[in-house]
């Protein structure tokens, strides 16, 4: 079952927190859920209620992509305060935040759709996919792995997580984001 990308080490060798980065979730978009995984946009904009975190989950080379959820949390309508691995679409406006890991200089995890061989390691590739699981709160988007440059791709096969899966249909491949997926505007 896909998972979408899962944070797994810090690329070269800056200082690693381990952390992720509070934001809020655009006002404007609080009821559409956001999947533990997944990747999210952040929009600027002259009003509140148009700014903020949103799901993304279709990254491209057009520097939309800011990070990847890794949790959030929210008040809904009954005033409850509430915490998960997802965003279920469930907060209110003003009281609903995203966990992310910023993309820049960080390895992620994501299942593959083909056996690993070292001749995906460096071409730009697309994910398929969309949205995610209610149950589990993951992503469901995964790696088409290509042995050429796909158009409009910025996710980097940099090998693959030896742990016996590597030789199945979907082995969990270590990627990386190219410089043009991720927002040229550093908020993070």
């Amino acid at each position: 079952m896909a998972y979408g990308f899962r944070p797994i080490q810090m690329a070269g060798s800056r200082y690693n927190t381990g952390g992720f980065v509070k934001v809020p979730i655009e006002d404007d978009l609080i009821g559409t859920a956001i999947y533990n995984g997944g990747t999210v946009q952040y929009t600027i904009a002259a009003t509140t209620a148009a700014s903020g975190i949103s799901a993304n989950d279709t990254p491209r080379d057009n520097a939309l992509s800011v990070g990847v959820l890794v949790g959030a949390m929210w008040v809904n309508a009954a005033g409850e305060q509430k915490w998960g691995q997802h965003y279920d679409a469930t907060g209110t406006a003003g009281n609903s935040y995203a966990f992310i890991v910023p993309l820049d200089g960080v390895i992620f995890s994501i299942q593959g759709n083909l056996a690993w061989d070292r001749k995906f390691i460096g071409f730009e590739c697309l994910v398929t996919g969309s949205t995610g699981s209610a149950i589990t709160g993951n992503s469901s988007i995964s790696l088409l792995q290509v042995t050429s440059d796909a158009a409009n791709a910025c996710i980097i096969p940099v090998g693959v997580l030896e742990n016996g899966n590597e030789t199945t249909a979907t082995p969990d491949v270590l990627v990386r984001f190219a410089a043009a997926g991720i927002s040229t505007k550093p908020l993070f």
